[in-house]
């Protein structure tokens, strides 16, 4: 096991124990044993409990925006940039997303963060779903769709509901290249 792990091992270790745990199943214990460390490093690295869900949300605000940087986002034109959406969509840690929603009904600080992130993605998704509609009321109402779509899918999944995120994207596809 390892004796040195990085704040990022500490952050992917967390979305780990949110999607198999869910936020009341995620502590310094938890973390500390999937990792293989003592909680002396936890807090070297976070000082607290506080320090570390601050710094584990805005590592997950961020990440979106280097997955898009990684995926060339704007450079190819909207079709590119929404096909690219829908390949980074596929690989969201879903289970950790429904974790963290459900988190934010009890927190303001990561409920704060969870708005954040649902802005960035509607205006991330909505800027590729007008290139593509060309009508901006009716892109509006197409992007809400797919954030519903998204957060539906993520509620379901979490609950244990067989629903396949592959055939909701490739129907949510069809509707917005069904736009004249």
């Amino acid at each position: 096991m390892p004796t040195i792990v990085s704040r990022e091992q500490y952050f992917d270790a967390a979305l780990d124990v949110l999607a198999e745990s869910g936020f009341k199943g995620l502590n310094i214990g938890r973390m500390c044993k999937r990792l293989g460390v003592t909680s002396g490093s936890f807090y070297h690295y976070f000082g607290s409990w506080p320090a570390f869900v601050g710094a584990l949300l805005e590592f997950w605000e961020n990440r979106q925006v280097v997955l898009l940087r990684e995926l060339d986002w704007g450079t190819s034109g909207p079709e590119a940039d929404f096909e690219a959406l829908m390949k980074l969509t596929l690989g969201l840690r879903h289970g950790a997303e429904a974790a963290i929603r459900a988190w934010g009904m009890n927190d303001e600080t990561v409920r704060f963060a969870q708005k954040r992130v649902d802005a960035a993605r509607t205006k991330t998704v909505g800027k590729a779903v007008l290139g593509i509609i060309g009508d901006r009321s009716t892109a509006k109402v197409v992007t809400s769709l797919g954030l519903a779509m998204l957060i539906g899918y993520q509620q379901l999944a979490a609950s244990g509901d067989p629903v396949d995120l592959a055939d909701l994207l490739a129907q949510f596809t069809r509707l917005v290249h069904s736009h004249p």
